[in-house]
């Protein structure tokens, strides 16, 4: 972890998670956007921030995926005057992030496998609730715009300042996209909407969350959109029969080459997966069935 200047009030520490950095006054007190996993990512962010001469004030996260609240903790312990801001929709997940594994493991209990810290973040305390009809909140005096980017999660937002947009998971890098096949949305309609939206934005800098800096996010962005499609595309080619939901999902993960074992990763996927078959029965693609106690797919 090592804190990168971008502009005048605009840094980053590039990590697994890219933790945004703002200041926002001449004392270098700062805002961070997203903390990393865990414990020891938050220790690490305030070391860092501390060795550079800034003081940890505010925190707001892109989205309520542990790897990016997950810090909020720590910091929240050692730090018991940091303000942390959320929507009132994203609250319950970071006081509460055991809904998160509830919530991939269809709203039952989760299995021990997935309570661990890649899906189960320590809770913290919201301090200050933004109004979702907001666009922009000011912190001492400066204007932070806060961009809708849902489909990654419901209500996944970027953070603009100084033409600098912190992107969250709205996209991936080329690598990850390579690595992992079947990127993570839950909404597919709305994270093809963000793409389409990222491809038009004029900014100066983008900082994804799982990426490096860059100037231009337009190629990147169609990249992703058009995984999205190939998926689409499986999808409905492997639906020229009924298919149950189960092999559906089989299917796409041996389609992609990939070959999962371990709880996390399926259920991810299985997720994602779901979500596809959603939207394509929104866009009166598909439809589905209910016989011999099996849900079943087919094209329309």
């Amino acid at each position: 972890m090592k804190l990168q200047k971008i502009t005048e009030n605009v840094y980053y520490i590039n990590d697994t998670t890219n933790i945004g950095v703002i200041r926002v006054n001449k004392e270098n007190d700062v805002l961070i956007v997203d903390s990393g996993s865990d414990d020891s990512k938050g220790r690490r962010i305030i070391k860092i921030l501390k060795e550079n001469g800034f003081n940890l004030k505010y925190i707001i996260n892109t989205h309520i995926h542990a790897d990016h609240i997950g810090g909020n903790h720590y910091i929240q312990k050692h730090i018991p005057e940091v303000k942390i801001f959320s929507t009132r929709a994203e609250i319950s997940m970071i006081e509460n992030p055991i809904y998160m594994p509830y919530f991939l493991y269809s709203g039952a209990y989760p299995i021990k496998e997935l309570r661990n810290k890649f899906l189960l973040a320590k809770p913290s305390k919201v301090t200050n609730i933004i109004d979702e009809l907001l666009s922009d909140i000011i912190i001492e005096n400066n204007k932070i715009s806060l961009l809708p980017l849902d489909g990654h999660t419901e209500f996944q937002k970027g953070i603009a300042f100084e033409n600098v947009l912190f992107c969250g998971d709205a996209l991936i890098s080329e690598e990850l996209l390579e690595k992992h096949k079947i990127p993570v949305n839950v909404n597919i309609k709305n994270a093809k909407q963000t793409l389409l939206n990222l491809q038009n934005m004029n900014y100066d800098y983008y900082i994804p969350s799982h990426g490096t800096l860059l100037n231009n996010i337009s190629t990147l962005a169609k990249e992703n959109y058009k995984r999205i499609e190939e998926i689409e595309e499986k999808i409905l080619n492997f639906l020229n029969t009924e298919k149950s939901t189960e092999k559906i999902i089989s299917y796409m993960l041996y389609s992609y080459g990939l070959n999962i074992n371990n709880a996390t990763l399926y259920y991810l996927y299985n997720t994602t997966i779901m979500s596809f078959l959603s939207y394509l029965k929104e866009e009166k693609k598909i439809t589905n069935i209910i016989k011999n106690n099996t849900v079943y797919w087919k094209m329309l």
